[in-house]
């Protein structure tokens, strides 16, 4: 499959405030700081399309990411490294 168009939709805190599940989605979940979004990069050729740090856990949203307009590239957030409050680390 050729990714000719990529586009951010949109970051939620919960999925039930996530876009409709109408488009197949494909999404990354992982371990802190193993390349979640520099992948969801390199797969769209968009350096900057989701965000990425040298500090484990700069993803703490459910982003998703419209693919040619037909599906969705989803980054979920990391768990273990990441620094954040216990409160965070909970939810």
């Amino acid at each position: 499959m050729d990714i000719k168009e990529a586009e951010f939709l949109a970051s939620n805190t919960t999925y039930e405030k996530c876009p409709p599940a109408t488009k197949a989605e494909y999404a990354f979940i992982g371990r802190s700081n193993v390349g979640k979004s520099s992948l969801i990069n390199m797969l769209t050729n968009r350096k900057g399309l989701a965000k990425t740090s040298a500090t484990p856990g700069k993803t703490q949203l459910i982003n998703h990411f419209e693919i040619n307009k037909e599906w969705y590239l989803v980054d979920l957030p990391g768990y273990g490294y990441a620094r954040t409050s216990k409160d965070s680390k909970a939810a």
